[in-house]
């Protein structure tokens, strides 16, 4: 694999951690650990009244018993200390015999806060079982383990460096179209892309490579402006991706998360072929020089 592959890959991870919520996380999770652990990782299906008996999954091989809690909204202490010491202790009667730690999941990227944390500890420090928690470090550790068909299952098939290099008009049109599909604000100036860009906006290593790749063929985007039968179309997309820059800063996401909000809204929730994912890339690199999504660095910067 290749490091743009890898960029790609860990990008990838990141964006379905911040984007899924509730059953999907927990899909997400099952599955990841699935292909960690073929023939070892047990994913637990809710049935009926019976329910899941407080297992979202279990690690026969280390004797571990997964929760896993990823609410649609920022997480409230009061719930989560609520649905932490329901599973923790509801897991006991059924499964008690068969696990030694117990594993509480979240997508919260930032981590938990006081009153949780506080929690965990507490029950962690009266054990048996032991406790543990996992969030994106622990499952990133995970995915980055995972061999590359796994990871093209999980994420689907990832662009590479030739890919990058053989990105197509039709594959530019079925994009470009998508995003004019956006709501469209009112035109305003696009500026050039000063030096220094990249490193002024704190983007990961991972984002600033998958930048500079795709900045290899934005002449075909270029291109493809120039040709394309209505002049303004180029302005108008830019203006656009202007407009979902501003809301997604307002929203106070960080740098890379918002990279992966701008990726989903130029090519859509759903992962399409290795060549339109490539093409994605490419537009986004295109409109990171063309217009002002991230900041541009003083003068002198």
């Amino acid at each position: 694999m290749d490091d743009f592959t890898k960029a790609y890959y860990e990008i990838s991870f990141e964006r379905d951690f911040l984007k899924k919520k509730g059953d999907d996380f927990q899909n997400l999770f099952c599955e990841i650990m699935e292909l960690r652990y073929p023939a070892d990782f047990m994913r637990t299906r809710p049935w009926g009244k019976l329910g899941d008996k407080k297992n979202d999954g279990y690690l026969h091989s280390k004797r571990t018993l997964f929760q896993v809690y990823a609410p649609e909204t920022e997480m409230e202490a009061k719930k989560a200390i609520k649905k932490i010491k329901e599973d923790f202790e509801g897991a006991k009667p059924y499964w008690e015999e068969h696990f030694d730690t117990w594993v509480f999941t979240h997508n919260s990227r930032n981590g938990l806060n006081p009153p949780i944390n506080k929690l965990l500890l507490e029950l962690k420090s009266a054990k048996p079982p032991d406790v543990a928690w996992w969030g994106y470090a622990e499952l990133r550790g995970e995915v980055i383990q995972l061999e590359d068909s796994a990871l093209a299952k999980l994420f689907g098939v990832a662009p590479n460096r030739i890919t990058m290099l053989r990105v197509g008009y039709e594959n530019l049109r079925t994009v470009l179209a998508h995003i004019a599909r956006q709501n469209m604000p009112s035109n305003g100036p696009i500026l050039p892309v000063p030096p220094g860009k990249l490193e002024y906006n704190a983007l990961s290593g991972h984002v600033q490579l998958l930048l500079n790749v795709g900045r290899q063929r934005a002449d075909k985007v270029d291109l493809f402006f120039r040709e394309w039968h209505d002049p303004t179309y180029g302005d108008q997309l830019a203006q656009t991706f202007t407009l979902r820059y501003k809301e997604l800063k307002a929203q106070g996401l960080p740098p890379d998360d918002i990279f992966t909000e701008l990726q989903a809204f130029a090519g859509g929730d759903k992962r399409g072929s290795a060549e339109h994912e490539a093409a994605v890339l490419t537009i986004l690199a295109y409109f990171f020089e063309k217009c002002d999504i991230f900041e541009r660095p003083p003068e002198g910067v």
